[in-house]
Parts: structure tokens; C-alpha cells; sequence
């Protein structure tokens, strides 16, 4: 059984379950006009690392939002650690892709500068 959040964490927790999922969906919903020349060079010429780095938030948000549940007793403990693996795996994934794809970002954004 995991141990109670204190305030700290649940504050945390609460604003990643509420605030994620928002940065998210007015992300995509902007990919088509964006708001700002940076979105629009990312939608346009890093679309692969917008898209993984917006589904790493939101399996962040996925884990936020189960943490609260359990605490509040909505999950049970038990499924809090079976989704351990199913969300931990792929988040690990995109954690890594973005970090490759964020490297080559810059690499070519330094080569453009030079």
C-alpha cells in the first residue's frame, strides 16, 4: 500500500490532472493555426516530437489522476500497482524518443544558426 500524499503532493498532483490535460488538447486543437511561430515550427517541423511529447503529458497526467484516485479511495491500491507497468513502460519509451528527438531538434537548429 502506497503511503497517504501529503499536501505538497496532492497540491502537485491536482495541478497536473487538471492544468496537463488542458495544455494538451488546446495544443492539438491549435495545430492547424497556431498561436505562436514557435507551435508552428513544431507542428510543422517537428511534429513527431510535438505528438510524443504531448502523449508523455498525458500519460503524466494519467499518472497524477491515479494517484488522486487512490488517495481519495476511488482506486484501490491493487490496481494503483497493476498500472504501475502499463503506464511506466510506455511513458519511459516517450521519455527517451523525446529526449532523441529533442537532441536532433537543436542539432538542426544549431546547423540552420551556422
Amino acid at each position: 500500500m502506497s503511503a497517504p500524499l501529503d499536501t505538497f503532493d496532492l497540491v502537485v498532483k491536482l495541478f497536473c490532472a487538471v492544468v496537463l490535460p488542458l495544455i494538451v488538447i488546446l495544443n492539438v486543437r491549435q495545430r492547424e493555426n497556431p498561436s505562436t511561430p514557435f507551435a508552428a515550427y513544431l507542428w510543422t517541423e517537428e511534429r513527431l516530437l510535438t505528438i510524443l511529447g504531448l502523449l508523455f503529458l498525458g500519460v503524466l497526467a494519467a499518472f497524477s489522476m491515479l494517484d488522486l484516485a487512490t488517495h481519495f479511495g476511488f482506486a484501490s491500491s491493487a490496481l494503483s500497482q497493476a498500472m504501475l507497468p502499463v503506464l511506466g513502460v510506455p511513458m519511459a519509451a516517450m521519455a527517451l524518443a523525446v529526449l532523441v528527438l529533442g537532441m536532433r531538434a537543436v542539432l538542426k537548429f544549431m546547423r540552420a544558426r551556422a
